[in-house]
């Protein structure tokens, strides 16, 4: 039986075991994946010695782990965040996983003044995406201005003619702002949010983040993270078994086997 897992610190709200046991069961694949707890002092020796598979890598050890892999994909190298593992060398499936989600609810990034906030390794893997999509703009916004003009000088390096705006079509957050179980928190005032016809929220848990709500209330076009966090589930199952799992499951199941379990 192959044997895969998700890391990060904290890991107990991850339901990345739901999403790939519902993959296992559709396919009839013998596999297990779990949950696993490694604080960053643990991380060496758990890249070293964790005997899996393959695994997906979350908060806090996105950027951390690149300096304990053997070598890492394009995608990867160039975002400089890993979220998937298979025989020591890193991946990035979040950009293809955004760009996934947003033509699986119809929505044309072409053209698009965007804003990000946030600027991690999630963060960049979305401005991967956007500048890859051909959007016309990307700003930052991010509590530590030094962060934000970092990320904005690698979008500027991939895309000269960026000229950030103040009232983006589009939003993207990409921190953990609003995550449970602090539901009721908004990444940002709402005010700000009231140019953007666009909003999209990479946190997946709650389904629909108070924010989106807002936003969907007053009318704004929104996408929830849980269409990303399946698609780069999809994307990783589809480097370990190097297949292409992502074009033979029911995604509909999948999306109500989560539902189902974020309720």
């Amino acid at each position: 039986m192959k044997k895969f897992a998700v890391i990060g610190d904290p890991i107990q709200h991850s339901l990345s075991p739901t999403l790939h046991g519902e993959v296992y069961e559709q396919l009839g694949i013998e596999a297990d994946y779990q949950r696993q707890s490694v604080r960053a002092e643990s991380l060496p020796s758990f890249v070293a010695n964790n005997g899996l598979d393959g695994f997906n890598v979350t908060l806090p050890h996105k950027e951390t782990i690149i300096a304990h892999l053997s070598s890492l994909d394009s995608s990867a190298d160039c975002v400089g965040a890993v979220n998937c593992v298979y025989r020591n060398i890193g991946y990035n499936t979040d950009w293809t996983g955004f760009l996934r989600a947003a033509e699986m609810k119809e929505i044309n990034l072409n053209g698009k003044s965007c804003m990000i906030l946030g600027a991690g390794g999630v963060a960049r893997s979305v401005a991967l995406a956007l500048i890859v999509a051909g959007v016309a703009s990307i700003s930052v916004t991010n509590r530590s201005k030094d962060r934000a003009d970092r990320l904005l000088s690698w979008i500027q390096e991939r895309m000269p003619s960026n000229a950030p705006t103040e009232a983006p079509e589009m939003i993207i957050n990409c921190t953990p702002v609003g995550m449970w179980p602090n539901t009721k928190q908004l990444p940002i005032d709402n005010s700000g949010t009231e140019s953007a016809s666009i909003l999209v929220d990479t946190i997946y848990n709650p389904l629909e983040t108070e924010w989106l709500k807002r936003g969907r209330k007053r009318g704004a076009t929104t996408m929830e993270g849980l269409e990303m966090f399946i698609a780069q589930g999809l994307a990783s199952a589809d480097i370990w078994f190097q297949d292409c799992i992502s074009e033979i499951v029911n995604i509909g199941r999948i999306r109500q086997t989560m539902e189902s379990a974020l309720c």
